[in-house]
């Protein structure tokens, strides 16, 4: 295999959570270009799903020494860090409760992001993981715990939700579902204002498909853009 091809096997692997897959290609990867930041990154996350902490910090410190600003190593030499010896298991996943994702109709919407992020970024993320609305003026994206742009809800959608929101309804969101291409959420209805009390936040059938994507690639979304304050969001 060439190194694009081992490449996408080992994004593939991570994107599907299959571990130990991951960590196979991404060695195989390092055999030939030990110095491949990407490899290094993602071997590093993969051991640490397994509950191998300590090899993965290894692999972080090791794209530190490579690149001192990387932020997806520093970010994880953080986590790692702040973490109690006796707590290090909460890295690795944990069983989905079969409640997370039971539908009721009106409370409950699988809505497919529009603008993802990059491969590289999904490839962190974890079904049933809980993830947060950061709220705009005109539209809605998609965050984890630690603010990184995962994508965001078609616009349709986000004016709709942006109106409840306002009135006082509240929501929770979750990963359903990640491909290479595709990151599905789970959003459900916990609260709902006085304005709408008799009026559901979400009507039809409890998938929800985008009229229409926002032909903006990832490629055209700057590293650098995620973090950034955007001149129209909510404070």
């Amino acid at each position: 295999m060439t190194d694009s091809t081992l490449s996408d096997a080992a994004v593939t692997a991570a994107l599907s959570q299959n571990w130990q897959e991951a960590i196979t290609v991404n060695k195989k990867i390092l055999q030939e270009s030990p110095k491949n930041i990407g490899a290094l990154n993602r071997l590093g996350f993969a051991l640490l799903k397994t509950g191998k902490i300590l090899q993965g910090k290894q692999m972080f410190e090791k794209v530190l020494k490579l690149d001192s600003y990387n932020r997806i190593a520093g970010n994880n030499i953080k986590k790692i860090r702040a973490m109690k010896k006796n707590c290090m298991d909460v890295i690795r996943d944990c069983p989905i409760s079969p409640l997370l994702f039971l539908e009721e109709p009106g409370k409950t919407k699988i809505v497919d992001c529009v603008n993802i992020a990059s491969t590289q970024i999904l490839s962190a993320l974890s079904c049933g993981q809980e993830v947060f609305f950061k709220l705009k003026k005109h539209s809605i994206d998609i965050r984890d715990a630690k603010g990184t742009y995962i994508g965001a809800l078609p616009d349709d959608l986000s004016f709709k939700l942006l109106m409840f929101i306002k009135a006082g309804n509240r929501y929770s969101a979750h990963i359903k579902r990640i491909a290479k291409s595709c990151v599905s959420i789970f959003i459900r209805e916990i609260h709902r204002g006085k304005k709408f009390q008799n009026q559901s936040s979400f009507s039809g059938t409890t998938s929800y498909i985008p009229y229409a994507h926002d032909h903006e690639t990832t490629e055209g979304r700057q590293k650098g853009d995620l973090d950034k304050p955007n001149e129209e969001e909510e404070h």
